[in-house]
Order: C-alpha cells, then sequence, then structure tokens
C-alpha cells in the first residue's frame, strides 16, 4: 500500500487534468490540502475522477480559502469517511460514521465549531491485510493544520487548540482498537534539522508547535534508561536494506531490541497516558538526512536553492511501524509551493463494498438529483391522468389567458385613443398655421435649416483626434472657429441681439431657398476645413510622438547593480502592516539561499525614495 500527502494549492489549479495528476502520484490514497475550493465552488472534474472516490471537507469561513480531500482508489476504498475532528460537521447515519471522539470536555461546542468551521480535517477508515494475513482497521487523519501569524496573537492560540484537538481524536480512535495514520501540512518544523536556517538553536524548541511536537512524537532513535535503544518502538525486520542510504545502519541496529520489545508496547500502549503514541516516518527512516524539505518560498524563488522547511509530515502510530518499508520526498513534483511525501506499506488495503456517504459522488448536483428552486415554492397535485401538475403552473397558465385577453383589450383601446390623440393634434396644428400666416413658417424652416447646419458642425467637430493635438499650435482655422463659438454664445446671453437675429432670419426667410443653401455651403467649407486640418495632424510622423513622450513621461529610472554580483536588482514593496509599509526597495534578483551558497542572493539592500536611489 502507498500512501501519499502534498499540499497541491489549488485542486482547481493544476496544469494537468487532475486525474492524471493523481495517476502520476503512484499512490492508494492521496491526501490534498488547501484545495482551495468550497462547496458550491465543486466542479464535476474534481469532485469524481475516473478510478477514485473522493472525501472533501470544505470551508465555511471564506471562499477560496484552506479545505482538504482525500483521494482512493477504486481498490483502496474506505468502509467509512467522515469530515472535521469534532463530528459536529456529520449529518450521517449512525452506521456511516467514524466515532471515537474522545474527552472534549477541554473545548466549549462553539470553540469545537470555530476549529472545525475551517474545513482542514478528512477520516477515512480502511481495512488492511498485514504480511500476516491478520486484517486490522486503520483510520487515516488527513489534516491541514492552521498557520500562527505573527501578527495575530489570536491565531496562535487557534493553532494550539487545534493541535489538541487532533490529539485528542487521533488517541481515541487508538485506544478503540484501530491503527492510525496522521498525515498532511503540520506547518511546524520539528527540529533544526527540518529547517533551512533556524534563528537561534538554543531557543529553536521554546517554539509552542515545537513543543506539542516534542510531546506527541516519539524519538525513535533516542536511548532509554534501560540503555534500549528501542523501548518505544517495534522492529523493521521486513525492511529491504537501501546501500545508498546511510542512514539503515542505524535502523537496522535497532531491529533486534525493538522486537523483543512489540508485545510490551502493545500491552502499554494504552496505559502510557497521552505522551509519545506516533512516530515521524520520515525520520525513522532517514534520520540525518539534511535539506529534506517539503516547502518552499515561490516570491523568493528559494525552490532552487533548497532554502525551505520540512513541515509535511506522515505520523504513524508505533504498532504500525512494522508494515512501513519506506517514506520518501518527492522534490521533483511541481505545481505547488509544497512537495509530496509518500509512504510505502507492506500491507494491502481491502476495499469495501460501497463508497460512504461521504463520497463526492453522491452529492445532489453530481447525481442528477439537484433540487430546483421553484420546487420550494410549488405544491405538487396529481392530475385525473395521474400525471403530475403543479398549483402554481395552473395559477400562471389561467393568468396568461386573462392577460392575453386584457393586452389586447389594451392595444385596441390605445390605438383608438392614439388615431383621436393624432387628429386633435393635427387639427390643432392646421388652425394654429392659419392663424399665424406663413411668416411664422418660413421663419421656422430657417431656424431649422441653421441647427441642422451647426449640428453637423458638432458633429464633425466632436471627432477624436489625437491627443498630440492639445500640445501644438492652434491653427488660424481653429482660431476662426473659437471666434465664432465666442459669438453665439453672447447671442445666446444677449436677448436684444436675440431680436436682431430674428428680424434677419424672417427678412431672410422671404427667399428660404437661397438661405439654406448659403448656410449649407457655409457648413461644408468648414467642414472641409476640419477634416483637411485632421489630416494634417495625423500624417505627423509617429518618431515626432514618440520623441515627444519621451520628453513628458520619464520612465522609472534603471535598477541599481547589487554589490555581490554586479547584475540589476529587482524592485520590492513593502507588504507587511508597520512604519514601512508600501515602500519600495531593491533586492539582489537572484533566489533566497543560505549565505554559503555563492548562487543564492547577496545581501544587497537599497531604498527607493521619491523615485530617485538613496
Amino acid at each position: 500500500m502507498r500512501i501519499l500527502t502534498w499540499n497541491i494549492n489549488g485542486v482547481r489549479a493544476t496544469k494537468e487534468p487532475l486525474q492524471q495528476v493523481l495517476d502520476s502520484l503512484d499512490a492508494d490514497i492521496v491526501c490534498l490540502q488547501e484545495t482551495k475550493v468550497t462547496r458550491d465552488q465543486l466542479d464535476e472534474a474534481s469532485a469524481i475522477v475516473e478510478g477514485y472516490s473522493s472525501y472533501f471537507s470544505f470551508s465555511r469561513v471564506r471562499s477560496g480559502y484552506s479545505g482538504v480531500a482525500t483521494y482512493c482508489k477504486d481498490g483502496a476504498t474506505p468502509i467509512k469517511a467522515e469530515e472535521g475532528l469534532t463530528g459536529l460537521l456529520t449529518n450521517q447515519k449512525e452506521e456511516d460514521i467514524i466515532g471515537c471522539y474522545g474527552d472534549q470536555t477541554m473545548f466549549t461546542e462553539d470553540e469545537l465549531r470555530l476549529l472545525d468551521k475551517e474545513g482542514r480535517a478528512v477520516i477515512t477508515q480502511h481495512t488492511i491485510r498485514d504480511t500476516d494475513g491478520k486484517e486490522c482497521p486503520l483510520a487515516v487523519i488527513n489534516v491541514y493544520c492552521p498557520r500562527a501569524d505573527p501578527e495575530k496573537e489570536e491565531r496562535k492560540d487557534f493553532k494550539l487548540r487545534f493541535y489538541r484537538l487532533l490529539q485528542t481524536r487521533a488517541q481515541a480512535l487508538l485506544q478503540a482498537g484501530s491503527h492510525v495514520i496522521v498525515l498532511g501540512d503540520v506547518n511546524t518544523s520539528h527540529k533544526p534539522i527540518d529547517h533551512c536556517d533556524p534563528d537561534d538553536v538554543e531557543y529553536f524548541s521554546e517554539n509552542p508547535g515545537r513543543k506539542w511536537l516534542d510531546q506527541f512524537l516519539l524519538d525513535p532513535h533516542q536511548t532509554g534508561d534501560s540503555g534500549s535503544s528501542g523501548d518505544t518502538l517495534i522492529g523493521q525486520s521486513n525492511r529491504p536494506i537501501n546501500p545508498n542510504n546511510q542512514s539503515d545502519v542505524a535502523s537496522d541496529q535497532l531491529d533486534t531490541s525493538l522486537d523483543s520489545s512489540i508485545q510490551a508496547d502493545n500491552a502499554s500502549e494504552s496505559e502510557k497516558g497521552p505522551d509519545g503514541y506516533f512516530v515521524d516516518t520520515f525520520r525513522f527512516f532517514h534520520p540525518t538526512q539534511r535539506s529534506a524539505f517539503t516547502c518552499w518560498s515561490t516570491v523568493t524563488g528559494a525552490r532552487q536553492t533548497n532554502y525551505g522547511t520540512r513541515i509535511d509530515y506522515i505520523l504513524a502510530n508505533r504498532a504500525l511501524l512494522n508494515q512501513f518499508q519506506d517514506c520518501t520526498i518527492m522534490p521533483e513534483v511541481e505545481g505547488s509551493d509544497h512537495c509530496p511525501v509518500r509512504g510505502e506499506l507492506a500491507c494491502t488495503v481491502v476495499t469495501a463494498g460501497k463508497c460512504p456517504a461521504l463520497c463526492a459522488k453522491y452529492m445532489p448536483e453530481f447525481v442528477g438529483k439537484q433540487q430546483k428552486l421553484s420546487a420550494f415554492f410549488t405544491k405538487v397535485k396529481k392530475g385525473e391522468n395521474g400525471e403530475e401538475k403543479s398549483s402554481q403552473d395552473s395559477v400562471s397558465s389561467s393568468q396568461g389567458t386573462s392577460d392575453g385577453h386584457s393586452e389586447i383589450c389594451s392595444q385596441q383601446s390605445s390605438s383608438q385613443s392614439w388615431e383621436n390623440h393624432s387628429s386633435e393634434s393635427e387639427g390643432s396644428s392646421i388652425i394654429s398655421t392659419t392663424k399665424h400666416g406663413q411668416s411664422q413658417h418660413r421663419k421656422r424652416s430657417a431656424s431649422d435649416h441653421i441647427g441642422r447646419g451647426m449640428k453637423k458642425q458638432k458633429t464633425d467637430q466632436g471627432k477624436q483626434g489625437t491627443l498630440l493635438s492639445f500640445f501644438g499650435k492652434k491653427t488660424k482655422i481653429e482660431a476662426d472657429e473659437k471666434r465664432k463659438a465666442n459669438t453665439l454664445d453672447v447671442t445666446q446671453e444677449n436677448p436684444e441681439r436675440d431680436v436682431a437675429c430674428e428680424n434677419v432670419v424672417s427678412s431672410q426667410s422671404v427667399h428660404p431657398s437661397n438661405s439654406s443653401v448659403d448656410v449649407d455651403d457655409s457648413v461644408r467649407k468648414e467642414s472641409k476645413h476640419a477634416e483637411n486640418d485632421k489630416s494634417t495632424v495625423e500624417t505627423k510622423p509617429k518618431q515626432n510622438q514618440a520623441a515627444f513622450w519621451k520628453t513628458v513621461l520619464k520612465g522609472p529610472p534603471p535598477p541599481p547593480p547589487c554589490k555581490g554580483h554586479r547584475e540589476p536588482c529587482v524592485l520590492r514593496t513593502v507588504k507587511k502592516q508597520g512604519p514601512n509599509f508600501g515602500k519600495q526597495f531593491y533586492v539582489c534578483a537572484r533566489p533566497q539561499g543560505h549565505s554559503s551558497n555563492p548562487a543564492a542572493r547577496c545581501d544587497h539592500f537599497q531604498w527607493v525614495s521619491r523615485g530617485k536611489d538613496k
């Protein structure tokens, strides 16, 4: 059996189809963290993968946040599956619940709901057959532990409380007689060897998260009081020796003393107290391997120099260690800021005949039983012929008939009223024309010609020109047009001049045809001049425009060279809240790495102030 954990950093963000990704991982049980998908965002391609059954836990806090998923091959279908650690999220039948929640009296109900609200755990229960042919239960806890934000004190407490809840549930499952594997992103590097650059080795273990790991895990190579190095572990006699791994020699030396303590450990496992139930399987097989990291910063490109931390684990209870053959880190698998960790066991999985109720393929939206919103507002009735007919449909049909009749009536009445109104308006217009005489009509027609000419002129002027024309010298035509526009504005503001204009127009209305021709000719001339001016501006060389913009807009100064490599720096911005928030600075463009690595970033740092380098 192969089991794998990977913080995928978005299950919908994979470059290849999800089935292809799962097949490439080559594991029977794949546990993914930070899926960043909520129930309403889950699509069929992520929920139903051919050859796998999937089990999700969704964040109920916000979308695109947290979330875990466990994919099991058809040959490793679990017996039961449950979302969360508290048991408060499950609404399944009692026979589908895993149970074994432990003593939760140290938590309030509100706190339990809050700890499970972010979608950080899924538990699947399997049946395994060991090398002796014995079948026993196995609980796989896929977990994504919270990150302690240094700027938010409440998140530190939240992380520690989540650790305590995880330990309570895992120990309860152990005491119920099941093997337990806790795997996922624990978000804490345990020892200095698991960190690329520990700040202070002397105080490294004082971190609260590391203190919790100290009491939750057993040191597989710690010597006991009796002088035996295997007082807390069982043997590895079935594990083949890897000649390329120096740690195998030390591990094999444990086998003799470990085998003798198997029975004693199994008998006292539930009596030793809450501490020391689980073992870090990677460090069990590779106790001295350095630079074995599972997480890197993508912002600084630290993966290129392997400048990271090991915060992804496969933790197993002591009695299951004799089935483990190896635990490896897979840094060659890309697509996330984490890499997978895979464990290999000698036992096999006994597949269940049916998927548990939590399986994603049973969700209403994926089985074709999604209910419509209208189903909650209609009352279904059976007609005489046995067909189902909703009361809303009958009401709507009757309303449609009555509405159609009323619509026809309203159309007829409106058409009649419109005809009456139009006839009345026509009659009134004839009377008004007779009363005021032909001079009124001629005056109106002349003003219409002028209005049309002005409208055409404004339309021609409203055509968009180049931005460069606003900075050039104004031509004589533009000055004349501006003078005419000012004259019109003054005419509108002076009522005495309006009367004079009306007299002029009325005198011109005696020969309306001649006045209209004159107006049209003037409009044509002005529009022709405007088009010629526009074509003159557009025919300017593009080189002059580029030179002009270079004088107006000056780009950012070139980045300074770094002190260590004399290479151009990169510009960064401070995003952390504080006095320097929003400030920009220059650093070396190379990826972050250890100071002893010549290919890594040098210590060049330079503030940027007001666009000028200090």
